[in-house]
């Protein structure tokens, strides 16, 4: 080979390799976009976080389902899900927490579901799961699966403190006028059903859609209304069972409308925990109260009656709760032992340790506590062993039917004999008529609060001031 055939051959393979160089870096270029288009595609359907499908995805799945559904019998259900105590947790215990409660809330969705579901995060701590082919029945059990299924979810990061879930079932049928952004409210309404309820599941029926849309309108008004304090407080009295005086009273808040007409707190207190404005609806309430017991003591000079008030999960969970309330007492001039706080055993599970510190420097304090919705909760023996409160509050579950079933007069008779052996007083809630009001003093209930004495009013017409008549409580 010659010099100059020599100097061809490498100016070819300098060719050759510039051209697989240009050619590398064209085939990386595409590979890359195709990576960052399929990326892109993926974000676009997919939730970041849990790797379910998002909103977007959901949504269309839904309409295409509903599409189906309206060109043959198919049926389809669509379960919506939200995760009790979530933002405690999650302010509690931090994002990182939350996050893993997300994602093995998710973990746990996708592999129950069945490869036929589409399983989503709407976002926050709210899923979606759509399920064709599946009847009512075979809805349910789905539902009551997933429920207990995320019931398990307790991480280390949480302090082993699981959220539980409740679940809204709406089945679709391919209705004309009703699109797919109905049906998730339907599935939606409930859910809050079952939440309020307290029962992990529940199917939709027309009788919610009016609840759903007043739920929707608290949720879009209720920040404003706390900021303006569009709010009242009514005054249920504590009446003392051996000669009727009046001892107290529960402090039940009321939403005042534009008209001048009132919204009932079961409509919004869940829908400020949900959207974590139950903190300041609180402190509120707390002020409100109590310048409606130092106004009380005003008018009715002497008088010791004490104001109970109802503190949240996150209130209780609050390091300040104690704190703000002290001064409340200290600003309207009362003294501790004219305040008791009410708390559900519920309440307590999901504020974690802080409760029973919070609950034990009231009571260094002077206040009173109380707790609430008795034999309803988790543990009840065991709390009342941990944690002394001042008054126990039977449930009115219980209360109702103490005239006519022994079980019930068992429980009371029971929760009385507990009550007793811890040196706690007993109140029973929600005496409506006078055979009740005879069962619960035979039993020894010490105080008692219901329509039978008098309906929550505003304080100046609680009465009368001092005490109840035989012949008014016969009423």
């Amino acid at each position: 080979m010659t010099a100059t055939e020599r100097d061809a051959m490498a100016d070819l393979l300098v060719e050759n390799d510039r051209l697989r160089r240009r050619l590398d870096r064209e085939r990386t270029a595409r590979s890359e976009a195709e990576r960052i288009a399929e990326q892109a595609t993926r974000l676009s359907i997919e939730d970041p976080l849990t790797g379910l499908a998002n909103r977007t995805l959901l949504t269309a799945t839904l309409e295409n389902e509903l599409a189906r559904a309206a060109r043959s019998e198919r049926e389809v259900a669509l379960l919506y899900i939200d995760l009790d105590r979530f933002k405690l947790i999650n302010d509690t215990y931090g994002h990182d927490a939350g996050d893993e409660i997300l994602c093995s809330v998710a973990e746990r969705l996708r592999a129950r579901a069945r490869a036929s579901d589409t399983v989503g995060r709407l976002g926050g701590d709210e899923f979606l799961v759509i399920a064709p082919d599946i009847g009512e029945r075979g809805a349910a059990a789905l539902a009551t699966d997933l429920a207990a299924e995320i019931e398990s979810v307790r991480p280390e990061s949480a302090g082993g403190t699981g959220c539980g879930a409740s679940i809204g079932v709406a089945l679709l049928s391919g209705d004309v006028g009703i699109d797919a952004e109905q049906y998730v409210r339907r599935a939606d309404a409930a859910m809050y059903a079952a939440k309020a309820a307290g029962h992990p599941v529940r199917l939709f029926d027309d009788d919610l859609l009016e609840a759903s849309e007043i739920r929707r309108e608290v949720r879009r008004a209720l920040p404003e209304a706390i900021r303006t304090e569009t709010f009242i407080v009514h005054h249920q009295p504590f009446v003392r069972l051996d000669d009727h005086e009046i001892v107290g009273f529960e402090a039940l808040t009321r939403w005042v409308r534009d008209d001048g007409s009132l919204i009932s707190p079961g409509h919004f207190i869940p829908v400020a925990e949900e959207g974590g404005q139950i903190g300041d609806l609180g402190q509120l309430v707390s002020r409100l109260a109590l310048s409606d017991l130092a106004r009380w003591r005003t008018l009715h000079p002497g008088s010791d009656a004490f104001v109970a008030i109802n503190a949240s999960a996150r209130e209780l969970a609050h390091p300040a709760f104690v704190d703000r309330l002290a001064q409340l007492l200290d600003a309207h001039d009362l003294p501790a032992d004219h305040l008791t706080v009410e708390v559900t055993e519920t309440a307590m599970f999901a504020a974690g340790p802080t409760a029973d510190a919070n609950l034990s420097r009231l009571q260094a304090l002077g206040a009173q506590t109380a707790l609430d919705d008795f034999g309803t909760g988790y543990s009840s023996i065991e709390r009342l062993r941990s944690q002394r409160f001042d008054i126990v509050k039977v449930d009115q579950g219980f209360v109702a039917g103490v005239a006519e079933r022994a079980e019930d007069r068992a429980v009371v008779q029971a929760i009385v004999a507990l009550a007793g052996a811890f040196e706690m007083t007993v109140l029973a809630e929600g005496v409506e008529t006078r055979a009740q009001l005879e069962v619960v003093t035979e039993l020894g209930c010490d105080l008692a609060q219901g329509w039978h004495f008098a309906p929550a009013a505003p304080i100046e017409e609680v009465g009368p001031t001092s005490r109840f008549r035989s012949d008014a409580a016969e009423g």
